[in-house]
């Protein structure tokens, strides 16, 4: 007789949470033609709002930064030390307890809703994925109407399996439109989508199987999402940056003493802290530190529209950062995952044997 893990309920009980079965490989090629057939007619182009700001913004005598320059070589020096340091504090940290799965279950409700929220919200708005990539042409209607349709089947709990198969093909209509840089500024909607697909596989085996994978996978490719944002928005596209803190203001160390912090090196900073979160999660090191220190810089910057009175700047923030929100629930409850995690190739970390670990679930 095959054993069954406790926590799973009985396989006879019709799944539910993927809605009734649908002949996926039909609706996959079906999707497919579609965003295919679409691309054919999507082929002009138009301007955006980026970073709250006119998207032809500049600032006066712009120079970025180079490699060899005293300021890029420090932050290199202080990425380097913060990821050594989470390594070597995660290798002593002992194992903590894992929730029970009601817990679980609760949280992964929360990702789905406020998944299926923010497409929705941002379909109505007009705009794919980000509130700043404005769908335009026969494609982009076509991307739009898929968009609000997973929000609605997410929200409503509906076919969430093949809601999520249809993220990931929202996600290649994304590369196509606005191109691959924009694709993996936004591979947080593939981690999200792989993440409930695995959750809704539709027999137990299959979930035994990959769910020991699935919060990897969403710190993974979460962690990549970050690291490309830091880069594309913050240190490559520091001019964008630069122009949102002339208009906003957000550049507080001269209030507190630190005069020679200019604008230009408060975008520096921003973006390298960026990419050490993404490396952090990639590597799968201090996960619950880094996701509790990301939530900070999430909330200050909701906080900070709110107190300059921009509260519809504030709002299309929040609305943008819902899934994320999700995912940082996800990985501060779960943490890192079990096995793809720096540490694990690692030799055999020592812990306090007067902390008692615990036995991770077959379905974390």
């Amino acid at each position: 007789m095959r054993r069954q893990d406790r926590t799973d309920r009985p396989s006879r009980r019709p799944d539910t949470t993927g809605g009734p079965a649908l002949p996926l490989r039909g609706i996959a090629a079906c999707a497919v033609l579609c965003l295919l057939g679409a691309a054919l007619w999507g082929v002009d182009a138009a301007a955006h709002v980026r970073w709250f700001v006119d998207g032809e913004a500049t600032i006066e005598n712009f120079e970025p930064y180079a490699l060899t320059d005293i300021e890029f070589v420090v932050w290199i020096a202080i990425a380097a030390g913060v990821i050594g340091a989470s390594v070597t504090l995660d290798m002593r940290l002992p194992d903590m307890r894992i929730v029970d799965s009601k817990t679980r279950h609760d949280f992964i409700e929360i990702l789905r809703i406020f998944t299926g929220m923010s497409m929705l919200l941002t379909a109505y708005e007009g705009a794919i994925i980000a509130p700043h990539l404005i769908a335009f042409g026969t494609f982009g209607t076509v991307l739009l109407f898929a968009q609000a349709a997973i929000g609605i089947l997410l929200i409503s709990n509906r076919y969430t399996r093949h809601a999520a198969i249809l993220m990931i093909l929202l996600h290649l209509g994304l590369a196509i439109k606005f191109g691959f840089l924009a694709a993996f500024e936004y591979l947080i909607v593939v981690a999200i989508a792989v993440f409930l697909l695995i959750n809704n596989l539709p027999t137990m085996d299959l979930r035994e199987r990959f769910k020991p994978y699935s919060v990897d996978l969403l710190r993974i490719l979460t962690g990549i999402s970050l690291v490309t944002l830091g880069v594309a928005e913050k240190l490559v596209g520091a001019m964008m940056a630069e122009s949102f803190l002339v208009a906003h203001r957000w550049n507080f160390m001269p209030q507190i003493g630190f005069d020679f912090f200019t604008d230009r090196l408060f975008v520096l900073s921003a973006g390298m802290v960026e990419v050490i979160f993404g490396i952090l999660l990639i590597l799968g090191t201090t996960t619950r530190l880094t996701v509790l220190a990301f939530s900070i810089v999430l909330f200050s910057s909701n906080v900070l529209f709110l107190i300059q009175g921009q509260n519809e700047a504030a709002m299309v923030e929040f609305i943008g950062h819902m899934p994320v929100i999700g995912v940082a629930l996800i990985l501060m409850l779960l943490g890192a995952g079990q096995r793809l995690k720096v540490t694990n190739f690692m030799p055999q970390r020592r812990v306090n044997t007067s902390i008692r670990t615990v036995q991770v679930p077959r379905d974390v």
